[in-house]
């Protein structure tokens, strides 16, 4: 029993990003209840891993400088630098309590998808039927802080996530096993109608990261565990049912076109410099109009990133900081100051550390990314097979939330991270094992001949 509690504790973070204690001085989700009571525990009987100092300590470093010279503030600094330090070392004490076993700490994962995705479906369904209490979560489980929105077919699924965005991030990792699962039905990872409700959960959700999410879990499967020729193959296949998404779906469409309109198009480029302020103004409500809300966010946030880059493109300046920035940059000024969403995140885990940490800290992001990742499985080896089905699930997850997401820690990701790195760390040790024993069963051979 109490195993299962410490497993409620533990995974509580990945799913509860809708229900919130109090707002300031920052967020407090509930969730984050059992993850400080659970660290106390884990810090007293776990040792401390030491490399995390390697990360800690130049974000300590470039935190205090640019405090020094203005850049940041105190408070803004503390309230991220504490948050990442207790996440990044809490689900490090995390996988020691699961002996780094990344295979039975991922199945329970997708267990925890596959309830969700239950709760969501019956949220679709209750939606068709006008039940009204079996879809809006915010009056009958009391979650403060879901929304509810209309789209896709009838409802943007979201079950008990803050909204869809997030179920098209969180849920991921388990959308790709499952595409897999329906590809390949060997695999132990998942069974075959859990497979099902978690696909079905994720496209009722009419998430523009889950489309992304499905269309690059595609590329992944045909071109890594493939050839060439599968990847070729599978091509008009992404592009029909690319096609297909943006026609059927006027929310992925709306947003799509929004990017095309402001990082392409160039629409809100600020080339007109005889504007005086009111047409200035009247020129950007009318373009704001013209494109999706969501769209316009991230673009903001992208020019206000780019901006602070320029005064600060080696470190950044300093955790929190993108908030200060986005007071200085951003293109809602001659607004009135309306649109000013995601301040304070950038709306993008990559934009908001371009901005706080620099190049040396996209540089990070990308080794991280990429250092780890395990790109192809031994064939006919199930054991490589899991490893690469897991660091590709986790590769697509690490992928949305550079994208779009700009918490740091939002729903366990650096959890998603340590399972990354771990599963790569384990696939290593087991080949120096499986190599030890070939290299003495040589040794035996030989000395018998």
């Amino acid at each position: 029993m109490l195993s299962i509690l410490i497993d409620i504790g533990i995974f509580s973070n990945f799913f509860s990003t809708a229900a919130i204690l109090f707002r300031e001085p920052f967020e407090f989700y509930y969730s984050y209840a059992p993850l400080i009571l659970l660290l106390i525990i884990f810090a007293i009987k776990f040792p401390f891993y030491t490399p995390n100092l390697y990360i800690l300590i130049p974000l300590i470093l470039f935190g205090v400088f640019n405090i020094l010279i203005g850049n940041n503030t105190i408070n803004n600094f503390l309230k991220i630098f504490l948050n990442i330090t207790i996440n990044l070392v809490f689900y490090q004490y995390v996988m020691h309590y699961y002996n780094y076993d990344v295979k039975l700490v991922f199945k329970k994962y997708l267990t925890g998808v596959f309830l969700i995705s239950c709760l969501g479906i019956f949220q679709f369904v209750s939606f068709l039927i006008g039940f009204e209490q079996g879809y809006y979560f915010r009056g009958t489980l009391s979650l403060n802080k879901w929304n509810f929105s209309l789209g896709g077919f009838g409802i943007r699924v979201n079950s008990i996530h803050a909204e869809a965005s997030y179920l098209g991030t969180t849920h991921a990792p388990a959308a790709f096993v499952s595409i897999y699962k329906l590809i390949k039905p060997r695999t132990t990872l998942i069974d075959f109608p859990k497979a099902v409700v978690i696909l079905i959960c994720y496209l009722l959700s009419s998430s523009s990261l889950a489309f992304i999410g499905i269309f690059l879990s595609i590329i992944l499967i045909s071109l890594n565990f493939g050839a060439i020729k599968y990847f070729l193959a599978t091509i008009p296949i992404i592009i029909i049912a690319f096609i297909y998404t943006y026609n059927s779906s006027k929310d992925f469409r709306l947003r799509l076109d929004g990017l095309n309109k402001t990082f392409i198009e160039g629409m809100l480029d600020d080339d007109d410099q005889v504007l005086n302020k009111k047409a200035s103004r009247a020129r950007a409500t009318s373009l704001i109009r013209n494109i999706h809300g969501s769209s316009f966010v991230l673009y903001n946030n992208y020019y206000v990133a780019m901006k602070n880059l320029e005064n600060n493109y080696l470190f950044g300046s300093g955790l929190g900081s993108h908030e200060i920035a986005f007071k200085k940059y951003n293109l809602t000024a001659q607004l009135g100051g309306n649109y000013q969403f995601n301040a304070a995140d950038a709306n993008s885990t990559f934009l908001r550390t371009l901005s706080e940490v620099g190049l040396i800290g996209i540089g990070f992001l990308l080794f991280f990314m990429f250092n780890f990742y395990i790109s192809k499985p031994r064939v006919g080896d199930v054991m490589q097979e899991e490893y690469w089905l897991i660091s590709n699930a986790i590769f697509i997850v690490i992928f949305l939330q550079y994208l779009r997401q700009g918490n740091y820690s939002l729903a366990g990701f650096f959890f998603f991270c340590w399972m990354y790195y771990y599963n790569y760390v384990n696939m290593l040790n087991e080949e120096a094992t499986l190599q030890e024993k070939e290299k003495i069963d040589n040794q035996h051979l030989e000395t018998a001949l």
